[in-house]
């Protein structure tokens, strides 16, 4: 009985010692840095340009128009401030659903989460773009991204960064020549067929207008793209601000049924 009784008596100051090691560690040691982080990643880059009624958009006559805000109720009037939005599937930074292209294919709210939160990789042709405006991403330049950051990773995001963000706001953006022709940097339809056969992405993105370059009137690569159920972000800003390889993208698709596209707030963190 005394035995036991010592056992317990031990165990008991044992634990009591233990304890009090714990809590002076605790006390000397300083919590990690990221204790007071609130997300558990050190870099966060907004991927979506500002919407207003100034930005560029593909002028289809009679049908695409500037996007435009409307106070439906203010603060002065009702005590409460509130608008209604005109504005079209595809303006600003915005994401494209297979069925925009492709009869019977996805809506945007038929898009499954996981394929809107993705590794993103960013293949940069901006050398080329500076010096033709037409200038296409090939699968030599994906081959050359490769070389240098390893392969592309399988349900990534591949965007094509060609600087063309810094014509927002001139008439290069959009590129519309003498006979209303659109001049603008885009992927080759060969580069998006290698990256479905080969690499199995989830979708696509760039900063311009469209993935299909300006002079494509029949949106080759939009075609390729959505008939393989993928999807295509378009006029994302900010892709010098983050890695070639190494981040996760965020989609902020709108759940919207049956919408073949929508305004997104796209996401970088790493």
């Amino acid at each position: 009985m005394n035995n036991r009784k010592q056992v317990r008596s031990s165990w008991f100051a044992g634990l009591l010692v233990g304890a009090a090691a714990l809590a002076t560690g605790c006390a000397q040691e300083p919590p990690p840095a990221t204790a007071n982080r609130t997300l558990p990643f050190n870099h966060l880059v907004d991927l979506t340009h500002t919407l207003n009624a100034a930005f560029p958009f593909i002028p289809v006559r009679k049908l695409t128009y500037p996007f435009k805000l409307i106070p439906m109720a203010t603060l002065a009037k009702n005590g409460v401030a509130a608008n209604s939005w005109q504005m079209h599937e595809h303006l600003g930074t915005h994401i494209d659903a297979p069925n925009h292209f492709i009869a019977g294919e996805k809506s945007l709210d038929q898009i499954a989460l996981k394929d809107l939160i993705v590794p993103v990789v960013v293949v940069d042709i901006s050398a080329k773009a500076n010096l033709n405006r037409d200038a296409t991403l090939s699968v030599e330049d994906l081959r050359q991204f490769e070389t240098e950051y390893g392969k592309i990773p399988a349900h990534c995001c591949v965007m094509m960064y060609s600087g063309w963000e810094k014509h927002l706001n001139d008439s290069l953006f959009v590129g519309l020549d003498r006979q209303q022709q659109k001049h603008y940097p885009g992927f080759s339809n060969e580069a998006i067929q290698f990256l479905l056969a080969e690499r199995n992405i989830a979708g696509i993105g760039v900063d311009v207008l469209s993935f299909d370059p300006g002079t494509d009137e029949n949106y080759t690569g939009h075609k390729t793209l959505f008939a393989a159920g993928k999807w295509g972000v378009e006029c994302v800003a900010n892709l010098a601000k983050i890695p070639k390889t190494g981040a996760t993208l965020l989609v902020g698709a709108p759940k919207v049924e049956g919408a073949t596209g929508g305004f997104a707030r796209i996401i970088a963190i790493w």
